[in-house]
């Protein structure tokens, strides 16, 4: 008996399932095959496989970019937002710096009130007054918004103010008030304008010359 031939063995035993099945096989190894071919190879790509301007932002993760990985001297004002940003603490010092000599509300000039005279930042008056005791000079040195000097104040103007000759009333009260052990009294120092200073009882009279802060 002939045998058929082995062309037609094959076609006979196909079936849909053989054909499909096949298919398959190539389409799952050819994938892997093609899969494999475009695979790029660890720490392949370098500087030279990137082509001119192939990165662009919106390939960079947030924050990828740091202090670190930019160049000194590489940005400079034209880079930066300046109205983003805040005064510098030296700047801000600065500004109020440049603002001292203006002060209050509608920024009127600091000045000394009427009738004094401005010494190393303090007024002081340029005309004494005569008083009792060292208490009425305080009493009304506050009433006019300001106090009586200390010594070392009242001596470093000598020169400047007219703190009387010394006779009689005519030397200045200062801040000073202390008292002896034992003496159950309290005295204060007086200079006139030659620059003695004195020690007297806090109830003699002499005369007063206020201080004052600057006007604001």
């Amino acid at each position: 008996m002939n045998k058929a031939p082995r062309r037609f063995q094959i076609r006979k035993h196909l079936t849909y399932a053989n054909v499909m099945v096949t298919l398959l096989t190539v389409i799952v190894l050819g994938g892997a095959t093609a899969y494999a071919a475009f695979k790029v190879p660890r720490n392949s790509v370098g500087t030279r496989q990137l082509q001119a301007k192939s990165v662009t932002n919106g390939k960079l993760a947030n924050n990828a970019v740091t202090g670190a990985k930019i160049a000194e001297g590489t940005i400079t004002g034209q880079n930066v937002n300046l109205n983003a940003l805040g005064s510098v603490p030296q700047a801000t010092n600065a500004a109020h710096a440049a603002n001292a000599d203006t002060l209050g509300a509608e920024h009127h000039a600091a000045a000394c009130p009427a009738h004094t005279t401005l010494i190393r930042g303090l007024c002081y008056d340029t005309a004494s007054t005569e008083a009792p005791n060292l208490k009425t000079a305080a009493e009304a040195c506050a009433a006019k918004g300001g106090y009586l000097p200390t010594p070392m104040q009242l001596y470093s103007t000598k020169a400047v103010l007219n703190l009387g000759d010394g006779v009689g009333t005519e030397k200045r009260f200062t801040d000073d008030v202390y008292s002896k052990v034992g003496e159950g009294k309290y005295s204060t120092i007086v200079i006139d304008g030659a620059g003695a200073v004195e020690e007297q009882e806090i109830t003699q009279p002499a005369s007063y010359m206020c201080v004052y802060p600057l006007v604001r």
